[in-house]
């Protein structure tokens, strides 16, 4: 995939502004921003000072905007603004979730890359808050987008798969889908966090919380199962945000080889196959790239606590999210629950004054 100045070319399907006309489009849809009344928030991005929802704007082709893209919008609109996005949003499959929220991420991708990083502006050669460098890791996403754009599919394989594409061939994706828990009126119902450098993404919208990672589906296979203990659950939004940091992290402890990708065209079915450079047989995530430190750092920057909090004196890293035997530990938000919570020597709770935040010292899951 060539990377085309988006000044000139649609950073969706790669085509000439000057063969297909263009307009500006709103990166998070103006749908979105009414129903959770965006319009004069401020976006809050690392280094995107001062940028506001309703100003964060891209061009892109009108065949994409109106057609491509737009049809796939005018799906999912009406079922994220109903008043059970959870279940309105079970007809959807993944990949139409996937590709969507993939839309506004590669989007802030490429608009953070146009953009100068204000802590180096008056630097001799100033740098962007998406850098040059860390730009060609982030393609792997942009070839989805493109694939989509242009009406082709995207697979994934591992390098140990026979040549019989059909039996093998794995969507490029992990997604998690969970019921979020709106008891708690101090928190908004909207909240979108992204990492470019792992290709992940959180995103939650009144009961429905994602979770995406566009890793050609290795979460989903290896680490899928650490979390089944939440299926059925209803998270609350600070569990929401730890799950979304947690798998983000994840994605921190990958085997080298596994980051790696080779990409073949196969004309039969019409789709890009991107090619891991692991066997399917091998688990990437290493537990020696575990750092406790980085996974308590991630977790308290999305819940808004202390990393000294998350990070315990003995090296352990706490959780809101299951009990001593491993099971959903339901999040304290009533008074009476903050009470039983606070009176089990099992549990600590801390927190800021918004999110009393209800957790275990040790979790019966190992981390890393």
């Amino acid at each position: 995939m060539k990377v085309r100045d988006i000044g000139t070319h649609c950073p969706l399907c790669g085509r000439a502004f000057a063969r297909f006309p263009s307009n500006e489009e709103h990166i998070f849809p103006q749908w979105l921003q009414r129903h959770h009344d965006l319009w004069n928030r401020k976006l809050n991005i690392p280094n995107f000072i001062g940028k506001r929802y309703s100003s964060v704007k891209i061009d892109i082709c009108m065949r994409c905007n109106g057609k491509t893209f737009g049809d796939l919008e005018a799906r999912i609109a009406p079922l994220l603004t109903s008043a059970d996005p959870f279940a309105a949003a079970a007809i959807l499959g993944d990949e139409e979730l996937a590709i969507w929220l993939g839309k506004i991420f590669w989007l802030l991708i490429r608009k953070s890359h146009s953009v100068v990083d204000y802590r180096t502006r008056d630097l001799p050669q100033s740098d962007r808050i998406v850098p040059v460098e860390m730009l060609p890791g982030t393609l792997f996403l942009g070839m989805i987008e493109r694939a989509f754009a242009t009406r082709k599919g995207f697979v994934s394989c591992y390098s140990t798969d026979p040549p019989i594409p059909e039996f093998f061939y794995d969507e490029p994706f992990s997604l998690y889908r969970f019921r979020i828990d709106t008891r708690d009126d101090r928190f908004e119902r909207f909240d979108f966090m992204d990492n470019p450098m792992t290709l992940s993404m959180g995103f939650r919208n009144d009961n429905l919380g994602i979770v995406c990672l566009f890793d050609g589906g290795l979460h989903r296979r290896f680490r899928g199962p650490w979390y089944d203990f939440l299926c059925g659950q209803a998270l609350h939004p600070v569990q929401f945000s730890e799950v979304a940091a947690r798998m983000i992290y994840d994605q921190t402890v990958l085997h080298e080889d596994a980051q790696q990708v080779t990409y073949y065209w196969n004309p039969g079915l019409k789709a890009v196959v991107a090619q891991s450079h692991t066997p399917r047989g091998f688990n990437p995530y290493m537990a020696e790239h575990h750092d406790p430190a980085r996974l308590a750092s991630l977790i308290a920057r999305v819940t808004s606590h202390d990393p000294a909090q998350i990070l315990r004196p003995n090296g352990g890293v706490v959780s809101c999210l299951h009990d001593s035997e491993g099971k959903f530990l339901r999040f304290a938000t009533t008074e009476a629950e903050l009470a039983a919570a606070r009176a089990d020597p099992n549990q600590v709770v801390f927190g800021p004054a918004h999110s009393d935040w209800r957790v275990r010292e040790h979790g019966p899951k190992k981390d890393g």
